[in-house]
């Protein structure tokens, strides 16, 4: 016997939904496969889980549009701290400034070498040890240090923090959105399983090809395994599977 598949996609759920409201749009209501309660708990379902969608999918778009801004900002990030780092030790090899400096930045074990800036955390400390050293250095009468200033790697970073923090908030927006969605898909496949199990039982006489034509009337999918159709005829086939999606 084929056996009834539940939707498995969103496309798959609204679809469900929607094959169920067409034939309740053809029909009396006391005709239909299923009471008016459910019918009515049919339109609320399909809304409900819509306005869910759209929402979800409006959340994932932001995140990701606004994710191509975050990344171009953390490179610029990046590039000028390891550029002013760069050019640090360059002036402590040509002694225009002492080596003990280096203790400013918290650079003194690095070795002469960029340290990582693999992540924001070390993005951001890595950028307010430098602009702090840096403020300290000049206060102590140490020359600024050009090609990048102190004052545009601290924009660079400020950009950086700002984007940080609001990307961080659209993640939790869009986790909530996600679990928000998650529950609205178990439900309605919950509600569409009840609605399917009312109007299998309100056609329970005749054959049982009959009633799964009947059934497929209102959305129900039926998926047939390989060896039944093998069995069946080609006209079988033509009918008993005009609403097999598998």
């Amino acid at each position: 016997m084929p056996y009834r598949r539940l939707p498995t996609t969103d496309k798959a759920r609204r679809r469900a939904l929607d094959a169920a409201l067409k034939q309740a749009s053809k029909m009396d209501e006391s005709k239909l496969a299923f009471s008016k309660n459910t019918l009515r708990e049919l339109n609320l379902v399909k809304t409900n889980f819509e306005n869910t969608l759209i929402q979800y999918n409006a959340d994932i778009k932001t995140q990701l549009e606004k994710n191509k801004e975050y990344k171009v900002v953390l490179e610029k990030a990046v590039m000028y701290i390891s550029h002013f780092i760069q050019v640090l030790f360059m002036t402590v090899e040509r002694e225009e400034i002492k080596e003990e400096a280096l203790e400013f930045y918290g650079l003194a074990d690095a070795n002469h070498k960029v340290p990582l800036l693999n992540t924001e955390q070390e993005i951001l400390d890595w950028g307010q040890k430098i602009i702090e050293g840096e403020q300290k250095r000049i206060q102590k009468s140490g020359s600024p240090i050009y090609t990048p200033s102190i004052a545009i790697v601290k924009v660079k970073v400020e950009e950086f923090k700002d984007i940080a923090i609001f990307m961080q908030n659209l993640k939790r927006i869009s986790a909530r959105s996600f679990e928000r969605m998650k529950e609205t898909r178990k439900s309605t496949n919950d509600f569409i399983s009840k609605m399917w199990n009312e109007i299998e039982e309100h056609h329970e006489s005749g054959s049982p090809k009959h009633k799964r034509q009947r059934a497929q009337e209102y959305g129900i999918v039926y998926v047939f395994r390989r060896k039944e159709k093998k069995k069946l005829s080609t006209e079988d086939l033509q009918t008993d599977l005009l609403f097999d999606f598998g």
